[in-house]
């Protein structure tokens, strides 16, 4: 089966078509006004179909995948795809099957099903990208909560008043960097002048890794997995793990009794599990 599957994220839009394996992948920043945006996605969708015979199209997208009225629900950083019928205006467009799934349980199904994380029963899936996503597995299934917000660790109030998807996002950290500084930066190039030695990029990469770390505890206590899943571009850092665990190491001496040390796992398929996951899900897994 030839699929076109298809990654909405909040910074930029991912492609590729799946068989057996991703191929041919596009991408492009995620543009501010939902009609910008089905324009570019016209323009993507259309250069694949003049070269594969695509069967079917599926989306990973942010919030809520409503699968009895077709329309993503809940909350994300692009506000504006929850306002219009979206399953059935692909479906009317393309005249294909058309399938979507929220983004952090596509990479989960990639994990589980085909990466790093098929013989583990009880983990969180954490996605890190420009806001903070997860899913719960709980004997070896996606537990989505009576609402469906079940592993929405970004709304998560990590300093009283702030949410996990502000602070511990690279994407925001560098937006409050560049307005610090007067000029644009990257999630990328903060962490460089971090390394490099710039106080104020030190301060803010030491905020975010803090940020995460802390989320992460309040998960690990509140819902004991075996492990903790990360996932999204973040993960290209290979210094990330041992950052989050030496702020772990802080945090768990703050005066509580901590016996259990998260166990944490980088993501096998990085920022494609979207992508995989969301082909799985046309095919029904």
């Amino acid at each position: 089966m030839t699929i076109l599957t298809i990654d909405i994220g909040g910074s930029s839009v991912k492609s590729g078509v799946f068989t057996d394996q991703l191929m041919d992948q596009k991408q492009f920043q995620s543009p501010t006004t939902l009609l910008e945006m089905q324009e570019k996605l016209d323009e993507m969708i259309t250069s694949y179909l003049t070269k594969y015979a695509i069967q079917a199209i599926g989306f990973s997208v942010p919030g809520i995948a409503n699968q009895d009225t077709g329309r993503v629900d809940g909350v994300s950083s692009l506000r504006y795809i929850h306002d219009f019928d979206f399953i059935a205006y692909f479906k009317e467009k393309y005249q294909l099957p058309v399938f979507f799934e929220n983004d952090a349980n596509c990479a989960c199904k990639a994990e589980i099903h085909l990466g790093i994380a098929g013989e583990i029963k009880n983990a969180l899936f954490m996605v890190i990208g420009t806001g903070v996503g997860g899913t719960i597995i709980s004997n070896g299934q996606i537990q989505s909560g009576e609402h469906s917000y079940g592993g929405e660790f970004g709304m998560m109030l990590v300093d009283g008043r702030r949410e996990l998807s502000e602070l511990g996002s690279a994407v925001h950290m560098a937006r409050k960097y560049s307005t610090l500084k007067g000029q644009e930066y990257t999630g990328e190039e903060v962490f460089a002048l971090a390394e490099s030695g710039e106080d104020d990029a030190i301060a803010m990469t030491e905020e975010l890794y803090h940020y995460l770390a802390l989320g992460i505890y309040n998960m690990q206590y509140t819902i004991d997995p075996e492990y903790i899943v990360l996932g999204g571009g973040i993960t290209k850092k290979t210094d990330l793990l041992e950052n989050i665990y030496r702020k772990l190491a802080e945090i768990m001496n703050y005066g509580q009794r901590c016996p259990i040390l998260p166990k944490l796992r980088v993501a096998q398929f990085g920022n494609d599990a979207n992508l995989i996951g969301a082909a799985l899900t046309v095919k029904g897994i």
